[in-house]
């Protein structure tokens, strides 16, 4: 009699295909760590080089507005200045001089002639243009003033004695200030609205140094707050992660702030871990910017 016939496969053919399968699934697997390991590593240098950008466009944004007068404080790796936070134009004074008028933000204009990044409130600071007694602008200066109360709802007279082209417009905000204006300071002129603020290069969680940030409003400061990063660490002589270097007119370094006419930045960011991307093997991945910034009204 015939032996039955048997379907299936033997040991060597199983191991045989098990050992196919282990080789096949190896294969995948380190194809799929090199590739997420090429992912990681691709969005840490476009991290890296957004931090470096980030830092730039920070300080360039807020410099750029600042004149030699606003300098409270500068080191190589800090600056604590006077930022600009909104600007307008006086479109009525009282008669005491001790509260003004300026235009509403909402307008039919293509520009409006008041606009804020923070509504100022009482005890912050505000300087409105004084063109002095002579018709030079020897005697032209800044005045600084405080609001000694929060905004508040006011009437800007309508053209041609008032600032206001439409009813839109007439619809004013009203503030208290201190001391009062100059007798020289009329309607029209230009107003700024400033807090101190302050950008450092500091330590942040372990080892990793951050740019940050910190503002006084109403007389009360913030903490410094972490606004983009890693950089390279503190190292004095400007080689550090954040570096700023204080120039005058004619080019010369200068550690007098009166004398400041432009600030040379450089950023100097790194990744936050070690890279084996690309022709990073091994090691951080390190980017860097720099910029010019002239300041307003420098000597």
């Amino acid at each position: 009699m015939r032996a039955p016939h048997r379907t299936g496969v033997t040991l060597v053919e199983l191991i045989v295909a098990l050992t196919l399968l282990g080789i096949v699934t190896t294969i995948m697997l380190t194809m799929v760590r090199e590739q997420q390991r090429f992912h990681i590593g691709s969005l840490e240098i476009i991290d890296t080089k957004r931090s470096a950008q980030q830092a730039i466009d920070l300080l360039y944004g807020n410099l750029r507005a600042a004149s030699p007068a606003d300098i409270y404080a500068m080191s190589d790796s800090s600056i604590s200045f006077r930022a600009t936070l909104g600007a307008s134009h006086l479109c009525a004074i009282d008669s005491t001089r001790a509260s003004i008028v300026l235009p509403s933000t909402r307008t039919t204009r293509a520009a409006p002639l008041s606009s804020f990044l923070s509504l100022p409130r009482a005890g912050d600071s505000l300087l409105v243009f004084d063109p002095g007694a002579a018709a030079a602008a020897i005697d032209d200066q800044w005045r600084p003033h405080v609001l000694a109360a929060d905004l508040r709802g006011g009437a800007c007279p309508l053209r041609p004695f008032g600032l206001a082209s439409s009813a839109l417009e007439a619809a004013g905000i009203a503030i208290a200030i201190a001391p009062p204006l100059s007798a020289r300071v009329t309607v029209g002129a230009p107003v700024r609205f400033v807090r101190p603020a302050s950008y450092s290069l500091y330590r942040g969680t372990g080892s990793t140094w951050m740019l940050g940030f910190s503002s006084c409003a109403a007389g009360s400061c913030t903490a410094r707050q972490p606004l983009s990063g890693p950089y390279l660490p503190f190292a004095a002589g400007g080689a550090g992660g954040v570096s700023l270097r204080y120039l005058d007119a004619d080019g010369v370094p200068t550690a007098d702030r009166s004398r400041v006419a432009r600030i040379d930045v450089i950023a100097r960011a790194r990744s936050v871990s070690m890279l084996d991307v690309g022709h990073v093997r091994r090691q951080r991945y390190h980017d860097s910017l720099a910029a010019t910034i002239a300041l307003r009204n420098a000597p």
